[in-house]
């Protein structure tokens, strides 16, 4: 792999923190803290740029919350300074790192996602009559840190680059240990998807898998041998076991037909059909009513309203099956 440097200058210039600013502003919402980032704009980009320059720059504290959909999780919200230095750092890493990600790859990257996830997944599944899935347990908080720097090294040469990457990574106000990244950080969901694709080169290139999907900690191996599905199991739980210090979701392993249909990112998954699960659907009609709530309570702008509801709106309409329009038209959800 061909190693990368020189980079800092690009990350830490004037235009990239402000396309970084713009970035972070739009998922601030009604935000007191970015507001007054925005009213003192050049002054704070200024400031966060030669503390950056000088080496001087220090992550603030996280503000910690529980969201107990789709499952109770522990969500980090950085401080907004912190949020234009992760997309200042993204906007240049991200490039760098899609080339050497493979195809099959869907989750944080540009075009990719789980639509296009799930319609992979289809295709393979008329390709093969069994499939395995899994995904990693407890995945962002077993991430080891000093494993994902050396496995960030392998690309990025760069010392003040590393330097600001190590300095994210080790925020103690997260967590101390030697494990753990924060969920709901861009950059935490950027490193994650780097420390599986050490995987994903361990299945197509050294096994030769030719169908498989990953959607973040999800994995999909799709075969016509199911003792072969098998034996890429034992692989799978050996290579992260021993390779990235992780463990696979037991009760979440299985091997099944085709027939029986697959269970992926929220939807049953059949040759020719996709249906979205009736929970997903439900917490999809809850986000909408929880986002009318918020625009009538003046916690988000109508803009921002209309912006929400289309999203959740698009996601859902794109499985396009009569049981889901009957129950958006007669409320049975609600």
């Amino acid at each position: 792999m061909r190693r990368v440097n020189n980079i800092f200058e690009e990350i830490v210039s004037f235009s990239n923190l402000f396309n970084a600013f713009k970035k972070a502003l739009k998922g601030a919402g009604k935000n007191k803290e970015a507001e007054r980032f925005y009213f003192n704009l050049e002054n704070e980009l200024i400031k966060l740029q030669k503390e950056l320059i000088n080496g001087n720059y220090a992550p603030g504290e996280y503000r910690l919350f529980n969201i107990y959909e789709p499952k109770e999780r522990i969500i980090a919200a950085a401080p907004f300074r912190d949020r234009v230095v992760h997309h200042a750092l993204i906007n240049v890493l991200e490039p760098i790192f899609e080339k050497v990600f493979i195809y099959d790859s869907y989750a944080t990257r540009k075009g990719k996602g789980t639509h296009k996830a799930v319609l992979r997944a289809q295709h393979f599944l008329n390709k093969s009559k069994w499939f395995l899935k899994t995904d990693v347990k407890k995945y962002f908080e077993s991430i080891n840190k000093n494993l994902l720097i050396n496995i960030i090294e392998r690309k990025i040469k760069d010392p003040q680059l590393m330097d600001l990457i190590k300095k994210i990574i080790f925020n103690d106000s997260y967590s101390q240990n030697a494990t753990g990244l924060p969920i709901g950080n861009l950059t935490s969901q950027f490193f994650a998807n780097v420390y599986l694709d050490r995987l994903d080169h361990y299945l197509k290139d050294f096994l030769g898998v030719k169908y498989y999907v990953r959607y973040m900690d999800d994995l999909v191996v799709f075969n016509n041998d199911k003792n072969e599905l098998k034996y890429i199991l034992k692989l799978i739980k050996k290579f992260l076991t021993e390779e990235l210090n992780l463990e696979i979701k037991e009760k979440a392993t299985f091997i099944n037909k085709r027939d029986n249909g697959l269970s992926f990112l929220g939807t049953r998954i059949f040759k020719k059909t996709i249906r979205i699960k009736r929970e997903n659907l439900k917490r999809s009609v809850s986000r909408i009513k929880r986002r009318e709530w918020e625009y009538k309570n003046g916690k988000i702008s109508d803009a921002q309203l209309y912006q929400s509801v289309q999203s959740i709106f698009a996601h859902i309409s794109f499985y396009n099956t009569f049981s889901l329009r009957r129950s958006l038209k007669l409320g049975e959800l609600s």
